[in-house]
């Protein structure tokens, strides 16, 4: 009974404290309300603050501005979204204003459709190859209107651009909607190679028919993405973007179902050095295909960026590159252990060695087995064929004069200068075991050799080649004359130029000014052919300490965004002259400056060597 009686007592006691703990409270009366500050900005300008109470909703109004008319309010600095006046506030904001000019100019730019995929216009087109009438959009008259018809099938890839090198793109994130009026999703956003900003994101059609689509330009509000690691004045319209831009779309019906049909598709890896981020499509970079397993074993560098792109083949027999991509999120689990994932999907290598890849069609999966210990062997290169006197029936003959040099030791880049070439002549590069002085019978032990690299591996050819045809894929010479050859042997690209030819130079590198180690085509960076040596150009500049830097060679006439290959000079073709050799790299790859000052670069291009001077000695 005693136990029960204190049970009760502890009970009452209890209850009066809750009891004048509640009293308390009301005697002190209720929290306050907690109030967040809203700010409003034309850009970075504040236009005005407001304080809300949590819980209530921000003032929207109309804010003026000497020249431009107000849009919308948006929630993000890029406007992106616009902001939700009806949604209670409970924490600080910041509403962003758009504006557009209340004049606008005519636009003067005419658009063009590119892209690829199974509809006929964009498998003409091929990303750009390809630019003429049949994919150019119709200007209404008197209006910054744009209109184009075209059937879509299911995986269509496009975009909306001034030409063939990417400039003023207007991709998915200018699309108005993405769904049909009943739901139906019609189009998203594809990520691709490069960026992915939703500006220049390509439009996939997901929903096949037949559709028109209206871009709407406002050409005096045009901004420039000046933050993006690969911005320059000289390439600046690729990153031309204007948030007023909008592209309607209307279905007008179902698609036709003609043209060829798409029966395979084949993969190519590519990648920041092993292609330059080309389309290659060469047998050393393509997987084999066998019933929907595709294979490739390369040699990958440490910190090789990579992907594998596609190319699609057709009934009729035709090809166009296309729309599928295998990046890390390809992947499996275990093969992650052998490569970094980017952001962006692109698959980066580890350790240098050689990478087995297999990709299973049907699951979508890609797994990579490595194997550190195999490197490629020692090997020698020869131009051979039927391209000059003494060099006939393709007799493989080893001779010294006919063998590409290594530029600079471990560069991996081979060439030879001043080859005399016959027109309607042929030639290919012929690799054997260093040393060899026979090639040795075929598949015994003895042969020695290493592989042939012909005209798929031409990367820059020009007019002036092509192959044989007729399935044989020999270097055909079409215009004789004197050549230098040189050979990657890291992404087995063969370059011919005119020994004569002049060059455009340019240094490339961390110095203030430049981004991202990007070929940066101004005046300002380009060495300059001297007076008294042709082959010798120069550039003087300062450089600041720890600045790294090398340079890029161009074919004379290169610009931002035409494709043309460089070669790149880095440390290991420094020469002795000067103070050249207080530029050192740790990498082994490009100059690093050890002491801020002015110099002079001197660049010999027909030897391959670069001096650094002072630029007062």
């Amino acid at each position: 009974m005693k136990k029960a009686i204190k049970w009760m007592s502890a009970a009452m006691a209890t209850a009066m404290c809750i009891s004048c703990v509640a009293v308390f409270a009301a005697c002190n009366g209720d929290p306050k309300t907690a109030e967040y500050t809203v700010t409003y900005y034309d850009g970075t300008q504040v236009l005005k603050t407001e304080t809300v109470k949590e819980g209530d909703k921000a003032v929207k109004w109309t804010p003026e501005k000497s020249g431009y008319v107000f849009d919308n309010w948006y929630a993000t600095p890029n406007f992106a979204f616009p902001f939700d006046f009806e949604a209670a506030i409970t924490e600080d904001k910041s509403v962003f204003s758009q504006w557009s000019s209340a004049i606008q100019s005519e636009d003067t730019r005419t658009y063009y459709i590119v892209g690829s995929g199974t509809s006929p216009i964009l498998r003409a087109s091929d990303w750009g190859k390809v630019i003429d009438d049949t994919m150019k959009m119709t200007k209404t008259s008197g209006k910054n209107e744009y209109k184009y018809t075209l059937d879509l099938q299911v995986g269509d890839l496009f975009q909306f651009a001034i030409n063939e090198s990417w400039h003023n793109q207007r991709g998915a994130g200018y699309l108005t909607s993405l769904k049909l009026a009943d739901g139906t999703e019609a189009f998203s956003g594809a990520s691709t190679i490069g960026d992915n900003s939703s500006y220049r994101m390509d439009i996939k059609c997901e929903y096949a028919g037949n559709y028109t689509f209206t871009l709407l330009t406002h050409p005096d509000d045009d901004t420039y993405e000046t933050s993006h690691a690969s911005y320059t004045e000289a390439n600046k319209e690729a990153f031309n973007i204007n948030s007023l831009d909008t592209i309607t779309w209307v279905r007008n019906g179902d698609a036709a179902q003609s043209g060829p049909k798409l029966e395979s598709t084949d993969y190519f890896i590519k990648g920041s050095k092993i292609t330059d981020w080309k389309d290659f499509y060469a047998p050393a970079t393509k997987m084999t295909n066998n019933k929907g397993v595709h294979t490739l074993t390369v040699y990958l560098k440490e910190g090789e960026e990579f992907m594998f792109t596609s190319r699609d083949n057709y009934s009729d027999g035709t090809t166009s590159t296309g729309t599928a991509y295998l990046r890390g999120t390809n992947l499996d689990d275990t093969s992650k252990q052998y490569l970094t994932v980017q952001e962006n999907g692109n698959m980066i290598a580890k350790a240098a060695g050689t990478y087995a890849f297999t990709y299973t069609a049907a699951t979508e999966t890609l797994s990579v087995a490595f194997d550190a210990s195999k490197t490629p062997v020692a090997t020698d290169y020869y131009v051979d064929g039927t391209f000059a006197e003494g060099v006939n029936d393709w007799d493989y003959n080893f001779k010294p004069q006919f063998k590409l040099t290594e530029t600079a030791a471990g560069s991996g880049v081979f060439e030879i200068k001043n080859v005399e070439m016959k027109a309607d002549a042929e030639f290919i590069i012929q690799a054997f075991k260093a040393g060899s002085t026979e090639r040795g019978e075929w598949g015994t032990d003895g042969y020695n050799g290493l592989g042939s690299y012909n005209y798929l591996y031409l990367v820059n050819g020009g007019t002036a080649f092509s192959a044989v045809g007729g399935g044989n894929n020999n270097i055909k010479i079409l215009t004789g004359g004197t050549y230098n050859v040189t050979f990657d042997s890291y992404s087995k690209m063969i370059t011919v130029q005119e020994a004569n030819a002049a060059y455009d130079i340019y240094i490339s590198g961390s110095m203030e000014g430049q981004t991202s180690w990007n070929p940066n085509y101004e005046a300002q960076w380009k060495l300059t052919q001297t007076a008294g040596d042709k082959n010798v150009y120069e550039l003087t500049l300062a450089i600041a300490k720890d600045v790294q830097f090398g340079l890029r060679v161009f074919p004379e006439g290169a610009v931002a965004g035409d494709g043309q290959t460089h070669r790149w000079v880095g440390v290991a073709a420094g020469g002795t002259e000067g103070v050249t050799s207080e530029f050192t790299s740790a990498n082994q790859y490009n100059f690093q400056c050890t002491t801020a000052g002015t110099y002079k670069l001197s660049y010999n291009a027909k030897t391959g060597v670069l001096n650094i001077y002072q630029a007062n000695a």
